[in-house]
């Protein structure tokens, strides 16, 4: 067998644990479990991501959503214990992906469409050979190019999830996206956020602070070449990644699990495979690997795409979070003051009494025109009463409410600055 070939060999063990993993982290997602919710609140669907055109033109009901759930949940069981694999995948893409995108309309897409590149992936790939109720009772096949280019597909993806992200910072901020300053800025933003703030003040640290950025970068553009060059330096991408996400998850609040839990695909699996009697691999299965090459193609081109364009705000194919500004010391939010029948005058966020969860940022960024969209006057309204519900307001008491886009300062001991000011967005009299 020639180089390339041996090269691209692989076991189908790593891929059988990719099975088992992306369905699980499917049924453990917020976005499967909020979905009916969801379907039954249309006045929350007002943004139509790229790619979502023709899909969000479909009415989808809440009994039609619970329907969807229950064959996402049966899918991603069966697909997880291998019983069918093919077609499970099959069905778990389909139907968790159109449960998922009710979630990206929201206001802000949340980026967790590689799990469904993934799922695509398997369902055109012989994930069922390994570890599965398919092949009970039969040994185990050895290395094969059938597994092999299902595994350097799935590695490639995960690595542009990484590589345009780098690109992009070098791209729009050069070395300065590196420097204490920025990457100061950012936890902070991210800090006011989650309304937390870590335990380790790193950012009291100017030097780790330039090193965590320099290794951000680092990684983020080698992490494919690292992924596809061989067995070790596969290794390598795992320790870089586990480091990087736990990292972010513990001065970002970044968790990201999503991501790191599909590196059971940078595995080699030979050793296990040693302790299974029946190495032989199967024959090639020519049909299988050209649906493998085609749909595995497929997924790369698009997400080559979006990534190039740095398309974050697209589904089901989107450049990941860049984060490639040199972020300031304040962040977009939106203030309202309501003015009560007897005449006082209050200025609310709606952060007043519990932090914000991301997706419910993404929306306040949508709102305020944060991501270039033009404020909608009726969305804006509808936030600022859920606002006044929120912080115990009847509207019987609301003699009138003006809606602001504010700057709010990022840093901890500014928290508890009311915002003053702004840009007013819309009023209601």
């Amino acid at each position: 067998m020639n180089g390339w070939a041996t090269l691209l060999e692989g076991s189908p063990i790593p891929l059988a644990m990719l099975r088992m993993v992306v369905p699980l982290v499917i049924v453990v997602s917020p976005e499967l479990e909020i979905a009916p919710r969801l379907a039954a609140s249309p006045e929350q669907l007002g943004y139509v991501p790229e790619g979502l055109g023709l899909l969000a033109r479909a009415p989808l009901t809440f009994e039609t959503a619970r329907v969807l759930q229950i064959v996402a949940y049966s899918s991603a069981a069966t697909a997880a214990l291998g019983f069918f694999s093919r077609t499970s995948m099959l069905v778990l893409t389909l139907s968790a992906g159109w449960l998922f995108s009710l979630s990206q309309r929201s206001g802000a897409v949340l980026h967790d469409m590689h799990l469904f590149w993934l799922t695509a992936l398997l369902a055109a790939s012989p994930c069922g050979d390994a570890w599965s109720l398919d092949r009970w009772g039969r040994a185990s096949p050895g290395p094969s190019l059938r597994y092999g280019v299902p595994l350097a597909f799935a590695r490639v993806l995960l690595g542009l999830v990484y590589l345009f992200p780098g690109i992009h910072k070098l791209r729009a901020s050069g070395l300065a996206w590196i420097s204490a300053e920025n990457v100061t800025a950012h936890m902070h933003a991210k800090w006011l956020q989650y309304a937390t703030i870590p335990l380790v003040r790193v950012d009291r640290a100017p030097a780790l602070c330039t090193l965590g950025g320099a290794f951000t970068i680092a990684f983020e553009l080698s992490f494919v070449a690292l992924a596809l060059a061989s067995r070790k330096t596969r290794l390598v991408a795992i320790a870089a990644g586990l480091v990087f996400h736990f990292s972010t998850q513990a001065l970002f609040f970044i968790p990201f699990m999503s991501l790191w839990a599909c590196y059971v695909v940078l595995l080699d699996g030979r050793w296990l495979a040693k302790k299974i009697d029946g190495n032989v691999a199967p024959p090639m299965n020519e049909p299988m690997m050209k649906r493998t090459i085609v749909v595995g193609t497929t997924l790369v081109v698009l997400a080559l795409a979006q990534g190039a364009r740095g398309k974050t705000q697209a589904w089901p194919f989107a450049c990941y979070p860049t984060f490639e500004h040199l972020q300031g010391p304040t962040i977009p939010d939106i203030a309202i003051d309501f003015t009560k029948t007897d005449g006082t005058v209050v200025r609310l966020t709606g952060r007043e009494r519990r932090a914000r969860s991301q997706a419910e940022w993404g929306r306040v960024f949508r709102l305020s025109g944060a991501y270039g969209d033009r404020p909608r006057d009726d969305l804006l309204r509808d936030h600022a009463r859920a606002v006044a519900a929120s912080a115990g307001i009847a509207a019987a008491d609301v003699a009138s409410m003006r809606v602001y886009r504010v700057q709010v300062r990022t840093a901890p001991d500014a928290w508890s600055e009311t915002p003053t000011g702004g840009v007013l967005l819309v009023r209601a009299e």
